[in-house]
C-alpha cells in the first residue's frame, strides 16, 4: 500500500487537478505552441484569400448573410495579434466573442464574429486531434514507463481527477496501467458510421445533465478507481440532443492503441448526401440508426465564455457542480501543471478552502512560483505545499520516495521530439 494513503486506518481521500502541464511529457503543445502552430496558418496574403473563401458561405441561410466587412475586421484581430507577440490563442478567441457580443455592431456583423469563431474552433480542435494522435504514437510509447507510478497518487477508494485538458491521456494511462476509470454514464448508445456504413456501429456510453445534477451518475463510490471529470470537455466528448446528454467513448479497451483506433473512427462518423459527404464543423453532421441524418456537438470548451462568472448552480454548468460538490469531501487535492488562469476553477477552489478545512492542496509545477494570490490565506498548517517538478517526476517520487535520476535525465531528452511532433503537425494542418 501506498505510503500517506491511509492514517490510523482512515482513507485519504484524493483528487488531481490537471492542466497543460500533465500531458506536456506526452507530446501535446501547450498554450504558447499550440498558438504558434494556429496563428503559423495566417498571413496578410493567406488572410485575404480566407477572408474571400468564407465570404461567399451562407453559414445561417441566404437571407441572413455574413459580413465581408466583419469577416475582414475579425481577421484583422488576428493579425495585430499575431505582430503583437501574443501567446494564448484562448485571449484570441475571447476578443473574437467579445466583438460577437458588442452592442455597437449591427447583428450581421456579430453573426459574422460568431461564424469566424465557429471556423477557428474547428481548425483548433483540427490541430488538437493531429497532436493526439502523433504525440501518442511518437513520445506516448517512449514515456509509459516513467508514468507507471500514476497509482501513487490515487486513493484506495475512490479518486476524483479533474481534467482542463481536451486530450485522452488520462484515459490511455488508465487503461495501459489497468486502473479502473469511469466518466460516470450509466447509459449507452450507438451510431453508424454513416449512412453508407450501416452496419459499422460507433457504441459511446452517456450521462443525462440531469444525472450529474442529482449526482445520480455511476461513479465508483467506495472502490478503487478514476471518476474522470472533464471540465472544459474534450476532443472524444459529444453532446447529443441539445447537450442533453453527454456522450463518451467507451472505456472498455485492452489497451490505448484500441482506445486511440475507435477515437479515428468516431472522427470519421458522418452522412452522405448524393455520394458527397455532408460538411461539418462544431455541430457534427452524422448518421442515425435509421439512416437519417443527425446532429452531434463537439464539447471542447475554449475562448473567454467557457463558463458563467458566478458560481451559483446553472443549467448547462453540472460539471462544475460535480467539481465543487466533490471537492468539498477531499483531504487533499494535487493540482499539476496547472497555470490558474481560470476564474471558475478558482472560485471553486476558494470556496473548497473555506467550506472544507481538511482539504489540503499540494501544486505541482516544474517552474518554480509563489503560491497563488489567490490561495495566500490559506497557507498555513501544511494546507498548501509546493513540488517543484513534472507530473512522472512527482509520481515516482510519491511511490518510491526518492528522485529518480535516470527519469529525469530521459524526461529532459523528450526536446527535439517535442519539436519534431510540432513540425510534424504545422506541416499537416498547413498542407
Amino acid at each position: 500500500m501506498t505510503e500517506g494513503m491511509r492514517m490510523d486506518n482512515v482513507i485519504v481521500k484524493k483528487g488531481l487537478l490537471l492542466g497543460a502541464g500533465f500531458s506536456y511529457d506526452f507530446g501535446m503543445p501547450l498554450a504558447i505552441e499550440l498558438t504558434e502552430v494556429f496563428l503559423g496558418l495566417f498571413t496578410t496574403k493567406s488572410t485575404e484569400r480566407f477572408v474571400d473563401m468564407l465570404a461567399r458561405n451562407s453559414p445561417y441561410g441566404d437571407d441572413r448573410p455574413i459580413s465581408r466587412t466583419a469577416l475582414k475586421r475579425g481577421m484583422d484581430l488576428l493579425l495585430s495579434y499575431k505582430v503583437e507577440g501574443g501567446k494564448n490563442y484562448e485571449e484570441l478567441l475571447s476578443n473574437i466573442q467579445s466583438a460577437a457580443a458588442d452592442y455597437k455592431y449591427p447583428q450581421t456583423d456579430k453573426d459574422t464574429f460568431h461564424y469566424l469563431f465557429g471556423v477557428f474552433y474547428s481548425i483548433l480542435y483540427k490541430i488538437l486531434c493531429d497532436y493526439q494522435f502523433e504525440a501518442h504514437k511518437s513520445l506516448y510509447p517512449k514515456n509509459l514507463q516513467w508514468f507507471g507510478s500514476f497509482g501513487a497518487l490515487l486513493s484506495d477508494e475512490e479518486t476524483w481527477v479533474y481534467s482542463l485538458n481536451h486530450d485522452l491521456f488520462v484515459e490511455c494511462l488508465a487503461i495501459d496501467l489497468n486502473i479502473p476509470i469511469t466518466f460516470g454514464d450509466k447509459y449507452n448508445i450507438s451510431f453508424p458510421l454513416s449512412n453508407l456504413q450501416m452496419d459499422n456501429l460507433i457504441n459511446l456510453t452517456y450521462s443525462t445533465r440531469h444525472d450529474l445534477k442529482k449526482f445520480e451518475s455511476d461513479f465508483f463510490q467506495g472502490s478503487y478507481g478514476i471518476n474522470l471529470l472533464k471540465l472544459h470537455g474534450g476532443l472524444s466528448e459529444l453532446h447529443y440532443q441539445d447537450g442533453s446528454k453527454l456522450c463518451n467513448q467507451t472505456l472498455q479497451h485492452k489497451t490505448s492503441d484500441l482506445l486511440l483506433s475507435d477515437f479515428s473512427n468516431i472522427l470519421r462518423m458522418g452522412y452522405f448526401h448524393n455520394g458527397e459527404r455532408v460538411p461539418s464543423s462544431r455541430d457534427r453532421v452524422i448518421t442515425d440508426l435509421n439512416g437519417d441524418l443527425d446532429i452531434i456537438c463537439q464539447s471542447m470548451l475554449t475562448g473567454g465564455s467557457k463558463y458563467s462568472l458566478t458560481t451559483n448552480e446553472k443549467p448547462g454548468e453540472e460539471k462544475l457542480q460535480v467539481f465543487s460538490n466533490t471537492l468539498r469531501n477531499l483531504d487533499e487535492l494535487t493540482i499539476i501543471g496547472y497555470g490558474f488562469g481560470d476564474k471558475h476553477v478558482n472560485n471553486r477552489l476558494v470556496n473548497a478552502m473555506v467550506l472544507n478545512d481538511s482539504l489540503k492542496l499540494v501544486i505541482v509545477d516544474p517552474i518554480h512560483k509563489p503560491v497563488p494570490e489567490l490561495l495566500e490565506q490559506f497557507n498555513y498548517k501544511d494546507r498548501i505545499r509546493t513540488a517543484q517538478c513534472g507530473a512522472a517526476h512527482w509520481m515516482e517520487y510519491m511511490n518510491t520516495k526518492k528522485w529518480n535520476t535516470a527519469q529525469i535525465e530521459e524526461l529532459k531528452a523528450n526536446a527535439p521530439i517535442r519539436t519534431m511532433i510540432k513540425e510534424n503537425i504545422t506541416r499537416k494542418i498547413g498542407g
